[in-house]
C-alpha cells in the first residue's frame, strides 16, 4: 500500500534533525505521533509515524495491541478505516512503526461535515457518533478517544480512524493494557517519572468512562469552534448517562484540559529547542505551531 518507506523514514529523520517538519507533508499532529501525506501502490495515503520503540517487543506488543482494538470496535459497530501496519529498524538503532490509510479528502473529514451540515445532517451525525461512543465506553473494558477530528465520513458511512492509542485495559484490575510511557517520550527526561505516574495513568483512566468520554465529545466541539453544535450534542449525550451533562460541567472541562496540553505543549517546545541547540541532537517528534484551543 505505501512506497518507499526506507525515504520516508530518511524524510522524518531529517524533520527529527533540524527540528522543522518542512521536508515532509504533514497532514495531521497527534499527542504522540504525525501523519504525513505520502506516496501508496494506487494513490496518495495517509502515513502515522508512530513513536520510537527501544524494543522489537515493545513495537510488536503495539502493533498486537492495535490489531485487537480494530477487531473489538467492528465488533461493536464501529467501523475503523483498513489500516495496514509496516516496520522499520532506524539507522539509530530505534524501531519505528507505520500505519498506513487510505488519504480521505477534507471535506469528508466529520469536522467538515458538521461545519457545513444542516439541522437535520448534524443532529444525525452527532447521534451517530455518540451512540457509537457508547458502544464501546459503555463497557468496563475499553475505551475510546471520541473527538469529531478522529472520524470521516465517507460515501455516508461514519469510519473512525485513530487507532494509534488502543485503549484496553484488565478487567479485573482497571490496569490499562496501552504503555502509557508513549505519552511521555517527547517531555524533558526528568519529568517523564512524574508525568507518566501521576498524569499520563489519569488521562488514559478518562477514556474508559462513559461519561467523561462524552464531556469530552462535547468540549470538543468547542476546539473546532462549532459551539453552536453543544446544546444538540449535550441533549443527545444525555440520553446514555444517568445524570444530565450540563454547560458549565463541559466547559470546566474543556478549561482544565486546554490549560493541562498548553502546558505539556510549553514544555515539549522547551525540550526540543534544549535537544537540538544544547545537546545538538535530533528531538525525535514533530511538534505543531501554536494550537488555539
Amino acid at each position: 500500500m505505501v512506497s518507499d518507506l526506507a525515504e520516508l523514514e530518511r524524510r522524518f529523520q531529517a524533520a527529527f534533525r533540524s527540528g522543522s517538519d518542512a521536508p515532509l507533508e504533514v497532514i495531521g499532529y497527534g499527542e504522540i505521533s504525525s501523519v504525513v501525506r505520502w506516496k501508496g501502490d494506487t494513490g496518495p495515503v495517509a502515513a502515522k509515524r508512530l513513536p520510537n520503540y527501544v524494543t522489537r517487543e515493545a513495537r510488536r506488543q503495539h502493533r498486537a495491541l492495535m490489531v485487537e482494538y480494530i477487531a473489538a470496535l467492528d465488533e461493536r459497530g464501529l467501523t475503523v478505516l483498513p489500516t495496514e501496519f509496516y516496520e522499520l529498524d532506524a539507522a539509530d538503532g530505534s524501531f519505528v512503526l507505520y500505519a498506513v490509510q487510505a488519504l480521505i479528502a477534507s471535506e469528508c473529514l466529520a469536522v467538515s461535515v458538521l461545519r457545513h451540515a444542516s439541522p437535520e445532517e448534524g443532529e444525525a451525525l452527532l447521534r451517530s457518533i455518540i451512540t457509537r461512543a457508547a458502544a464501546v465506553a459503555g463497557e468496563p473494558r475499553y475505551g475510546l478517544d471520541v473527538q469529531l477530528a478522529n472520524w470521516v465520513v465517507v460515501e455516508g458511512q461514519l469510519d473512525y480512524f485513530d487507532i494509534s492509542t488502543p485503549f484496553i485495559r484488565e478487567v479485573d484490575t482497571g490496569i490499562s493494557r496501552l504503555d502509557t510511557s508513549i505519552f511521555v517520550v517527547s517531555l524533558p527526561w526528568l519529568l517523564r517519572w512524574s508525568v507518566q505516574r501521576f498524569l499520563a495513568e489519569d488521562i488514559v483512566a478518562q477514556f474508559f468512562d462513559l461519561r467523561t468520554t462524552l464531556i469530552d465529545a462535547v468540549a470538543n466541539l468547542r476546539k473546532e469552534r462549532l459551539d453552536e453544535w453543544m446544546e444538540k450534542a449535550i441533549e443527545i449525550a444525555g440520553t446514555y448517562v444517568d445524570e444530565p451533562i450540563r454547560l458549565d460541567e463541559v466547559d470546566r472541562y474543556y478549561s482544565k484540559d486546554r490549560r493541562l496540553w498548553t502546558v505539556l505543549q510549553w514544555l515539549r517546545r522547551a525540550d526540543r529547542w534544549w535537544q537540538l541547540r544544547v545537546r545538538r541532537r535530533p528531538y525525535p517528534v514533530l511538534l505543531p505551531g501554536r494550537i488555539d484551543r
